[in-house]
């Protein structure tokens, strides 16, 4: 999966092309692959010019034809494989975050004390069990 892709060149971080099983990290359809996103939301962010996420529009940009199949029917949405069926974090930086905010929270759940990186998957997710 591409969650925050990046080729590293020397000492140049170039980030890669979203493709159909990026995970969204920010939106509406926050960690939402491209490929379950609904086409007509995509379709109004390219009409509408919105480029606050340059990635996402060069994706829909390079997609057009097939994210206009997708949204009349023409193409069906590819099936998507999911490696961990963990709530997945893009980075360690986005993991960290989101324990802050539970800390903060009043609850009487496991309450999650420190994020890992994901062997399996590539990702971060959140865990209650001390490290070893």
């Amino acid at each position: 999966m591409n969650f925050t892709n990046f080729n590293i060149s020397s000492s140049n971080f170039k980030r890669n092309m979203y493709e159909d099983d990026t995970i969204l990290s920010r939106g509406k359809y926050k960690f939402t692959a491209l490929c379950r996103v609904p086409p007509e939301y995509l379709l109004n962010l390219y009409a509408k010019k919105n480029k606050a996420n340059p990635e996402l529009y060069e994706y829909i940009e390079k997609n057009l034809s097939r994210i206009k199949a997708r949204a009349i029917g023409e193409l069906e949405i590819p099936e998507l494989h999911l490696v961990c069926k963990k709530i997945v974090y893009s980075s360690e930086k986005v993991a960290k975050a989101e324990l802050k905010r539970i800390t903060e929270m009043k609850n009487d759940h496991k309450i999650p004390i420190r994020s890992y990186y994901c062997e399996v998957c590539g990702c971060f997710h959140l865990t209650s069990k001390p490290q070893s």
